[in-house]
């Protein structure tokens, strides 16, 4: 056993860590079917210390100590002390990863884990705590930077995953301690640097002065996230800065791990959905197709269960694609499949709401239409939708209805939603005044209104009040 991997690791534990050891390998596991087979070889090794003397280890005496058999079987022998050096491995990184200065990056793990199977409130629970034991007075150390990090990092992937387009995601927070850990983190690696430059003359010292291009032709990841940058910073991409980004994300599919491409197609349906509310329309169907070949490869899904936001904005494309009986078996089939579940039903009622709506069954429609406080991003959505089916049935209930919406949105919007998406709302509602204003066979009228709602740069469901308008010519 002269050199071997497993007598190095062996003659590195400490006493306390041997005695721990030699009793977890008297307890019985069905992963290792040889536990009392690597219990003696253990303690065959540990009889040689502290000389650990080859002639006690020579592999012949080491082999009839522990097996029966008559005659050396080849082989055998090594791969019990593979079984036993994967225990020892699996024991160091256990207790290290559960030692006390391990505790904050466990804590955020479970939260994280928590988070993903949908136990939202608990996870939460965690956060709360852990951000009150980050304490101002706190001795700083990378170790403390980089543990605010993860816990900054998770606090944001909370907020991403139940996002009600309301706050700002933790982000400034989650920047701020990442440029904390960075800084101090690089500036100790040039500190290293400098002084090793004392001892020894280095090459390449200017290294320390590179900026984010110098990197970008080494790094696919880096170019792609630039370029998403560059587009989603425009208040409306061009069609071709979106073409661009999609051939971008098809040339290099296959030299992109699984959750970069996850991430990076969220960008671009993004992408997509300013286009199209810029007043491309034919970008619906390209949308709706990304959505399709995104589905089948699983990049909405978290543990299997789909986010409620994906849920309802895959319906609403596929509607207004007029791909209804895609949109019906779509809500049917992922319905019960919807990420912390939907116990009252206001996901399915909403999908079914715009399927029937966009069928032209618009009393089945109102029916399916749920409640949810005005506080949601939903409320919006949902209000529109019921407007719309209003002005469907030239119900007299749509003046009323409009009115009551205007005066949320005067009111109580700007405290809760960004200005672009209540300056969407309010062209809708104007729009839609004029529409009813408008008589019909009225040519001119009708084509000058659809001038006016394509030429409006910030308008909530374009293509549904183009339509309208088209209809009265």
């Amino acid at each position: 056993m002269k050199n071997a991997y497993l007598l190095e690791i062996v003659k590195a534990l400490q006493p306390i860590e041997r005695q721990e050891i030699a009793q977890l390998l008297t307890q019985p596991t069905k992963e290792y079917r040889s536990i009392k087979e690597m219990a003696r070889l253990f303690q065959v090794i540990l009889d040689a210390a502290p000389g650990f003397s080859q002639v006690m280890l020579q592999k012949d005496k080491v082999y009839f100590q522990i097996y029966a058999d008559q005659n050396i079987v080849q082989g055998k022998l090594e791969k019990l002390m593979s079984d036993l050096n994967k225990f020892l491995r699996n024991y160091v990184l256990t207790t290290h990863y559960l030692s006390d200065e391990n505790d904050t990056q466990r804590q955020v793990e479970w939260s994280a884990w928590l988070r993903k199977r949908g136990l939202a409130e608990r996870a939460q629970k965690i956060l709360t705590n852990l951000k009150k034991q980050q304490e101002p007075k706190q001795s700083e150390s990378l170790e403390q930077y980089l543990n605010k990090l993860l816990l900054a990092q998770e606090a944001h992937e909370w907020e991403c995953k139940f996002n009600q387009v309301q706050g700002n995601l933790e982000i400034p927070q989650l920047v701020k301690a990442l440029d904390l850990y960075y800084y101090n983190y690089r500036t100790e690696l040039a500190n290293r640097y400098v002084l090793q430059q004392k001892a020894i003359k280095l090459k390449d010292g200017n290294f320390f002065g590179l900026g984010l291009d110098s990197y970008k032709e080494e790094s696919i990841l880096l170019q792609i996230s630039v370029k998403i940058l560059e587009v989603l910073s425009k208040e409306f991409p061009s069609v071709e800065e979106t073409q661009e980004l999609m051939q971008l994300l098809n040339n290099h599919e296959e030299t992109l791990s699984f959750e970069a491409l996850y991430q990076f197609y969220a960008y671009l349906r993004n992408s997509c959905t300013l286009v199209i509310n810029n007043g491309n329309l034919e970008f619906i169907p390209i949308l709706h197709e990304i959505h399709k070949n995104n589905l089948l490869r699983g990049y909405f899904f978290a543990n299997g269960q789909l986010p409620p936001h994906a849920y309802l904005n895959l319906i609403q494309i596929a509607t207004r694609a007029k791909e209804y009986e895609w949109a019906r078996k779509f809500t049917e089939e992922y319905r019960d499949r919807i990420v912390g579940g939907d116990e009252n039903q206001f996901y399915y009622k909403l999908n079914m709401a715009h399927c029937l709506f966009s069928e032209g069954k618009f009393e089945q429609a109102l029916d399916f239409i749920p409640e949810t406080p005005s506080s949601s991003h939903y409320y919006h959505i949902l209000r529109r939708l019921e407007i719309k089916i209003y002005y469907e049935l030239r119900s007299e209930q749509l003046h009323y209805k409009t009115d009551n919406f205007r005066k949320f949105i005067d009111r109580m919007a700007p405290k809760t939603i960004a200005d672009n998406l209540r300056t969407m709302d309010l062209n809708f509602l104007n729009l839609l005044l004029q529409l009813t204003q408008t008589p019909f066979k009225d040519k001119a009228r009708s084509a000058r209104l659809i001038a006016r709602i394509e030429n409006k740069k910030l308008v909530s469901d374009r293509a549904w009040l183009i339509e309208k308008a088209s209809e009265l010519g």
